[in-house]
C-alpha cells in the first residue's frame, strides 16, 4: 500500500507540473500574443485551441490528475500521524480547488461563451475584451495552484521518505 501511495503522489506532483507549466505558458505569452492579433484573429485562435484541447492528451492529465488529487485528499486523513500526510491533504486542496475547480466553475463557461461565437461578428469583439481579462485572471489562480500542488505532493514524498 505504501508503494502505491507513493507512486500516486509522484504521479500527482508531475501531473501538476505539467498543468501548471500549461497553464503558466498561456499566462507567460500565449495570452499576450493573441491580444496582439486584430480581435477576429485572435477570437479564430482561441476557438482552434479551445477545441483542439478537447481532444488532446492534455484532458488525460488533467482529469487523472484531479483524480489522483481526490484519493490522496481521502487518504491523507486515513494516515494523519504518518509524515508528509499534511502536504497530501494540501496539494489535494490545492489542486482540486485550483486548476481543477476554477477551470470547471470559470473558465470552461467562458470558454462555452465564446466558442459558438462568429470572430467577425460584433458581438464577438465586444466579448473579447471582457473574456482576455476574466479568463486570464482566472488562468493565473490555475497555474499558481497547480504549482502549490506539485509542492506539496513533493514535500510529502519528502517528508514521507518515499518508497
Amino acid at each position: 500500500m505504501d508503494r502505491l501511495l507513493t507512486a500516486s503522489t509522484l504521479l500527482a506532483a508531475l501531473g501538476s507540473g505539467l498543468i501548471a507549466g500549461t497553464f503558466f505558458a498561456f499566462s507567460a505569452f500565449v495570452l499576450g500574443a493573441l491580444a496582439r492579433l486584430p480581435a477576429h484573429s485572435g477570437i479564430a485562435a482561441m476557438q482552434s485551441i479551445i477545441a483542439a484541447i478537447k481532444t488532446s492528451l492534455f484532458l488525460a492529465v488533467f482529469f487523472g490528475t484531479a483524480a489522483l488529487a481526490a484519493l490522496l485528499g481521502i487518504a491523507a486523513p486515513l494516515r494523519w500521524s504518518e509524515p508528509g500526510a499534511l502536504y497530501l491533504l494540501i496539494g489535494s486542496l490545492l489542486y482540486l480547488n485550483g486548476p481543477f475547480g476554477v477551470t470547471l466553475l470559470k473558465n470552461v463557461p467562458l470558454n462555452n461563451k465564446l466558442a459558438p461565437m462568429k470572430p467577425e461578428g460584433a458581438d464577438a469583439a465586444r466579448y473579447w475584451d471582457e473574456f482576455r481579462a476574466s479568463w486570464g485572471l482566472w488562468n493565473h489562480a490555475r497555474w499558481i495552484g497547480a504549482l502549490g500542488a506539485s509542492a506539496s505532493f513533493i514535500l510529502a514524498l519528502v517528508e514521507g521518505g518515499a518508497h
